[in-house]
């Protein structure tokens, strides 16, 4: 069967459902009030792509049934994900923001290239929206994890 136009927003709202779950369980698994405040930051930021995301396809001002190509939906699946050998509840804190820096570098990417791939302007613009904030987010976390790390010399974790 082929892969619509809805799949590929299906498979960006689960992504970013993931997300979020993500930033909640790094969230919870600090004791830094900074850094807890900056990973629920994270998950409501990817909470907000989410809405966006439903709402573009609830509201039906495309058809969802325009095909996509299928190479281009398989690297989309996933784009928050990394490969890790560990459960992200045992990793130190350090090595799981290495990990979100690998998750959003890689959802920019992806978002990107489903800008690149889809048959509509808005959906395109909205695609590039989001590839522009995980890009950003990139940013944020690479500060965060040098600050929390030392790297900085504006450590102010305590």
């Amino acid at each position: 069967m082929a892969r619509t136009l809805n799949d590929m927003l299906d498979v960006a709202i689960q992504d970013e459902i993931n997300a979020q779950k993500f930033y909640h369980v790094l969230g919870n698994k600090t004791n830094n009030p900074k850094l807890k405040d900056f990973f629920n930051s994270l998950a409501i930021e990817e909470e907000g792509h989410e809405r966006i995301l439903k709402g573009v396809k609830e509201m039906e001002l495309y058809d969802g049934s325009l095909p996509v190509d299928e190479e281009s939906l398989e690297r989309i699946e996933g784009a928050h994900t990394v490969k890790i050998n560990a459960s992200i509840e045992d990793l130190t804190l350090e090595k799981a923001m290495d990990i979100a820096l690998r998750r959003e570098h890689k959802a920019a990417q992806v978002y990107s290239e489903m800008a690149s791939s889809t048959p509509r302007e808005e959906i395109m613009k909205l695609f590039t929206s989001i590839a522009a904030d995980e890009r950003r987010h990139f940013n944020m976390i690479e500060r965060q994890y040098k600050m929390h790390t030392g790297q900085m010399g504006l450590e102010d974790w305590g």
